[in-house]
């Protein structure tokens, strides 16, 4: 008969290589999510634009509502994914090489969301630049998603969180990138179902809060 392999303890020396790679996680996620939310803000209209020569600041801005509107969405999103990711790597007391691996992942992921972003902005309208926000988006939450159900298997979650709220912490990460995904197919509709279908994210919400509790 072959016997049952045990599932190996970490040793105190690996508990402790985990929490450095936790603590440098955190630190890279916070300066990356830092240079997004900048890159963000590039968006605006600059000091030094030729424009301004000729309008006025108000003009500018009236002129760009649509790019307003971007930047804005832009901004709520990132700092929605940021709340979520310190949310999670705050209720884990260690890390793991793949587990940090897939978080960065997430952040390059956010980061050609961004990309595209300011790609849309330049050739408005271009389904392609649509698409690859809602792929990005969506890529960005459901690698969230799957850390979080990585770090519950193996053990790397703190013991001040319990089981109900460590499953209400899966439902709650669910919203964001499902509506992104719900948007894909309205790309190639127009940008304004495109950016209308996101408000499908209200009633996803909903139900995941209520499965959550």
């Amino acid at each position: 008969m072959k016997r049952k392999s045990i599932k190996k303890q970490p040793t105190e020396a690996q508990k402790e290589r985990g929490r450095e790679i936790l603590f440098s996680l955190k630190v890279l996620m916070n300066v990356l999510f830092a240079l997004l939310i900048f890159q963000a803000f590039l968006i605006l209209p600059r000091p030094e634009d030729p424009e301004l020569e000729y309008y006025s600041l108000e003009q500018i801005f009236e002129g760009n509502i649509d790019k307003l509107m971007v930047m804005l969405v832009g901004l709520i999103l990132i700092v929605t994914y940021w709340v979520q990711i310190n949310k999670q790597l705050g209720n884990l007391v260690r890390s793991s090489v793949f587990h940090a691996g897939v978080g960065v992942a997430q952040m390059i992921c956010l980061m050609l969301y961004l990309y595209f972003v300011r790609f849309d902005m330049e050739f408005e309208g271009l389904i392609i630049a649509l698409e690859m926000q809602s792929v990005f988006l969506a890529l960005a939450g459901f690698l969230g998603v799957f850390n979080w159900v990585y770090a519950r298997k193996h053990k790397l979650t703190s013991n001040n969180i319990n089981d109900k709220e460590e499953k209400s912490m899966f439902f709650q990460l669910l919203p964001e990138p499902s509506a992104a995904l719900f948007s894909l197919p309205f790309a190639s509709i127009s940008p304004e179902a495109w950016s209308i279908s996101f408000l499908i994210i209200l009633p996803f919400t909903f139900i995941c809060n209520k499965l959550a509790k």
